[in-house]
């Protein structure tokens, strides 16, 4: 998930603080890549789930700034986890697309406050569009390291059945633990899909009303993330009850 850019002419960002190398990389979907990369000289990196990085990449004469969200959980070494669409007329995301295992990027991170509560409320609802997934996968992936007794929902909205990223790894995490939910919703649904249709914001009435003890974290474009706070809010849910992280 990419969240905000920078452009300058001139010379490339200075004081990075990682090198890392491409080591896996696949489409999940026509225009989304999953990328795993490892820092290079073994050096750990430590960060929160939800946090992003700051990558630095020179093209064509400009220094170009692209903030990725990670999308994996702290592994206690020095490997992490993206996931992000190709812009077809962008700058970076092209780049990044034509990677190959063992090319090197140079970012600076960890960033961000989109992180989890500690300890986990009794209910934690993560409602996340697109590859806003990401963040909120580190978080699931943080979660259920260890069995956990709290009550935990996923809300997912896509346009088509092929935009569910991470469907296979949050359908066993829901088989494997019976108090995970994972509710994934079409606005754009074939004609054979036989799941929940229409926004994400449907499935927050009808899967949400009445709860207590909610936290939300929630995770997508500025339109949506704006709908969905205050929709929760209009439920009854406090502010302080709502963590999210808004992307253009």
């Amino acid at each position: 998930m990419v969240r905000t850019s920078l452009c300058v002419q001139g010379s490339p960002v200075k004081n990075s603080h990682h090198i890392a190398h491409l080591r896996n990389v696949w489409y999940t979907n026509d225009r989304t890549k999953h990328f795993e990369f490892e820092i290079e000289n073994g050096s750990e990196f430590d960060y929160q789930p939800g946090q992003f990085i700051s990558m630095d990449v020179q093209i064509d004469g400009e220094a170009c700034v692209r903030s990725y969200s990670v999308a994996s959980s702290p592994h206690h070494d020095n490997r992490f986890d993206l996931c992000l669409n190709i812009v077809p007329h962008g700058l970076v995301s092209p780049w990044l697309f034509h990677l190959e295992p063992g090319d090197a990027i140079r970012f600076q991170g960890p960033f961000g406050l989109f992180t989890l509560r500690q300890p986990l409320d009794p209910v934690s609802v993560f409602i996340a569009t697109g590859t806003g997934i990401a963040p909120i996968r580190a978080m699931l992936q943080y979660v259920y390291q260890e069995p956990q007794p709290a009550e935990v929902w996923l809300l997912f909205g896509v346009r088509h059945e092929a935009d569910i990223l991470y469907r296979g790894e949050f359908e066993k995490m829901a088989r494997e633990n019976p108090g995970f939910h994972f509710v994934p919703t079409l606005s754009r649904p074939h004609p054979g899909w036989t799941g929940h249709t229409g926004y994400v914001q449907k499935q927050i009435t009808r899967y949400l009303s009445g709860k207590r003890g909610i936290h939300a974290y929630v995770c997508g474009l500025k339109k949506m993330v704006n709908d969905v706070c205050q929709q929760l809010q209009a439920m009854g849910y406090d502010e302080a009850a709502l963590s999210f992280e808004k992307y253009d």
